[in-house]
Order: C-alpha cells, then structure tokens, then sequence
C-alpha cells in the first residue's frame, strides 16, 4: 500500500453510466484544476451513497464537537406510492436541486411516521429537540 498515490479533488465536475448500466464514471478536478476521472461498480456506488451522509456527518462532528450541527438538505419534494405486489409503500423525498432518496416502509413504519408527523409541532412554542451526540 505504500505506492498509493491519494489525488485532493477539489470539486465534482461531471458523472456518467457507462454502457450497460453496471458502471458509473465521476469526473472530478484536482486542486491544481486537473481534471480526473474514477469509475467504479454500481455496487461500489451505492454503498458508497449509503456511507456519504455518515461520513460528511462525523466531519461536522469532528469539527463542533459539542454536536450541535447536522448535515441537513431543504424537503423539495416527496412522493408516496405503492410497492407493485407487495404491501409496502415506497416513500421518496427529494431535494429542490434534484438530490432523490426512497425507502421502503413496511406497514408498522408507515404507521409511526405518519402518527410522528401529526404529533410534530408546528412551529408553537415548543422546546427545539437535541440530537443526541
């Protein structure tokens, strides 16, 4: 492991999926504007979408260690549907810049958010919850 060479990108500049489908390429450019590319398996992909909020999370924690901030996106957008021969719900929510994200709830989680979501409060003065750290 001594010969890896790490390359500081600077800035993502541009994605494709490669022909079938399997594969995905992301172009980045370094600090110096060098432009790079890496292509990885759409296994490799998704486990890294499912790592990316956890890691960008632990950095904040990282940097203010009292917890006290979360990455967070604004709600552009969601969707409910359901799960063509299963009795799920498909619930995907979406950014205004177009980030998507959907999670399969079963009937039990269905039940909880929804009965989560009419107890929120809205907006009176209720005390701001903490996450814990």
């Amino acid at each position: 492991m001594d010969n890896v060479r790490a390359i500081e990108g600077s800035r993502l500049t541009a994605w494709c999926v490669l022909t079938g489908g399997t594969r995905i390429q992301l172009d980045f450019a370094d600090c110096d504007g060098t432009p790079h590319h890496i292509v990885l398996p759409f296994d490799a992909l998704t486990g890294l979408l499912m790592t990316l909020p956890r890691m960008l999370q632990t950095a904040l924690d990282m940097r203010f260690a009292d917890g006290s901030l979360r990455f967070v996106q604004p709600l552009g957008g969601w969707r409910l549907e359901r799960a063509e021969n299963e009795a799920k719900l498909i619930l995907q929510l979406g950014t205004p810049d177009g980030f998507e994200v959907a999670f399969a709830l079963e009937g039990q989680d269905a039940d909880s958010l929804g009965a989560a979501l009419l107890a929120a409060p809205n907006g009176t003065n209720q005390p701001a919850v903490r996450r814990p750290h």
